[in-house]
């Protein structure tokens, strides 16, 4: 990864996009690949796709979402005190002191999510709070203070931004899925400077983390030949996640390849065999019917797309800080953009004839 890459990966973690507010993520991902690609479109939803080769007939779609989970406000109390509901699959129970950031017409305003000390509960022991016993404190002496800064509807974001770490890991609160925007923009960057005659379709979709739905708005207008969604993966190289249970998906394995049932196995397959020709490294992981990524969203419009998935190993998803390796970011790119430039070599294999 250059460092112009980097630059380019910290500004779309550290910009602030709950889903149904990616509005400023999305203008960073555009005027960054605009750079190479000149083709970029929008739908009413903020969908936005950039096209190499837009008057071929064989097409590949591949998508990450631009999304993060969230919350948004709900209530403020006489007290000032600012209450929530989730925005996506949020854990209320890792909140408590935590920054919060609250995306006002006014800008961003701070506070810190607060609930009842812990010597304040009976046996100085905590059971895990409920959503609506976690609340926002910004410093407002009542509620017409707090409304002269905070609105019902605001959303909120919580977690810190992009750090690195050790050995060319990193953190960051939303990996899920910037990383996957990310990769998006690369392998369209790479294939810019490619000769070949497929279209393909770069996706950086909205909402997935609020039903896993922006991504097939935008499949269902592009109509591609076949799509490949990016995206996180659990990572189990941690302790007390049983790989019995959860399979054995570790950060440095490079990116994760799905099979399964939504999966295409043919698509699979022949992503798997450039992995192993090219001596790729990579893992499997399967799906039983629901991908829980933007895969799922594409697979069922029209008559049906078929789909694969492509993964990178993360710690501790829809947490303040999850963590990956960016050498598994880096293998990933490489390989989606061979895996695109052999499915060119051979598009009449992909007539999905039985």
């Amino acid at each position: 990864m250059e460092k112009f890459q980097k630059d380019f990966l910290v500004s779309l973690i550290n910009e602030l996009g709950p889903s149904g507010h990616e509005l400023k993520v999305q203008k960073l991902w555009k005027n960054e690949v605009s750079k190479f690609c000149n083709t970029i479109s929008n739908d009413p939803h903020g969908n936005l796709t950039a096209t190499l080769n837009p008057d071929a007939e064989f097409s590949i779609m591949i998508v990450g979402h631009a999304d993060e989970i969230g919350l948004i406000v709900n209530y403020i109390s006489d007290e000032g005190y600012i209450y929530f509901q989730k925005v996506g699959g949020v854990d209320q129970s890792i909140l408590s002191a935590h920054k919060a950031r609250i995306m006002t017409t006014n800008g961003i305003i701070e506070g810190i999510f607060g609930q009842k000390s812990l010597h304040q509960e009976e046996g100085y022991t905590r059971k895990l709070p409920k959503t609506y016993e976690v609340y926002i404190d910004i410093g407002a002496k009542n509620r017409e203070e707090a409304m002269k800064y905070v609105t019902i509807g605001d959303p909120i974001v919580f977690g810190n931004d992009y750090s690195d770490l050790m050995n060319n890991f990193a953190a960051a609160r939303c990996f899920d899925n910037r990383i996957g925007i990310y990769i998006v923009a690369e392998v369209m960057r790479k294939l810019a400077k490619e000769k070949f005659s497929t279209k393909v379709y770069g996706v950086s979709s909205v909402q997935e983390e609020t039903g896993v739905w922006g991504a097939g708005n935008a499949a269902y207008h592009l109509k591609p030949t076949l799509g490949i969604a990016l995206d996180v993966m659990p990572a189990t190289d941690v302790p007390d996640v049983t790989k019995e249970q959860h399979g054995d998906i570790k950060l440095c394995g490079g990116p994760v390849i799905r099979r399964g049932v939504v999966t295409n196995n043919f698509v699979c397959e022949k992503m798997i065999q450039v992995a192993k020709d090219k001596n790729y490294k990579f893992q499997i992981d399967v799906e039983n019917g629901r991908f829980g990524t933007d895969s799922d969203a594409i697979a069922k419009v029209r008559s049906g797309i078929p789909v694969g998935g492509m993964e990178i190993p993360t710690r501790y998803l829809h947490s303040s800080n999850e963590v990956l390796n960016l050498d598994d970011v880096d293998v990933c790119i490489d390989l989606l953009t061979d895996i695109i430039l052999e499915f060119d070599k051979h598009k009449e294999d992909f007539s999905f004839k039985i």
